[in-house]
């Protein structure tokens, strides 16, 4: 059985978190969606994620400090603008379920090294 081909697609801010989305309207929110989205949608092409049949995705959030440590999934609303970026980059048709089967969340790490906050994506596709 061959391995699921793989693609890690690090975008460097902080993710959008939940409590943020929370204390915001739509308005407010939809620059830094279109930025998440845009963001994807460009590392996508640079990594040459050709168009998929379905994936799964792996969010990875990281973190320079504990201060704030979001919860787990906490940065929902970046992954989905990101996997929107990724139906602009034509790696998916659109992202209804039958597409994007499975999205799991890593909880938050702490990584003092970093030189700033990043949300990485591992995206899986089928078996060639």
């Amino acid at each position: 059985m061959a391995e699921m081909p793989t693609w890690t697609l690090t975008y460097h801010a902080r993710p959008m978190s939940l409590n943020v989305e929370r204390r915001t309207n739509r308005f407010q929110r939809a620059p830094m969606v279109a930025e998440w989205r845009d963001a994807y949608r460009l590392l996508a092409l640079e990594s040459k994620v050709p168009p998929l049949e379905w994936i799964h995705v792996e969010a990875r959030p990281q973190y320079r400090t504990a201060r704030s440590l979001p919860d787990t999934a906490a940065c929902v609303g970046s992954v989905k603008a990101a996997i929107d970026g990724l139906v602009d980059a034509g790696v998916l048709p659109d992202d209804g379920p039958e597409l994007v089967r499975r999205v799991t969340f890593e909880a938050p790490v702490v990584d003092r090294g970093l030189h700033s906050d990043r949300l990485v994506l591992v995206v899986y596709g089928p078996e060639a």
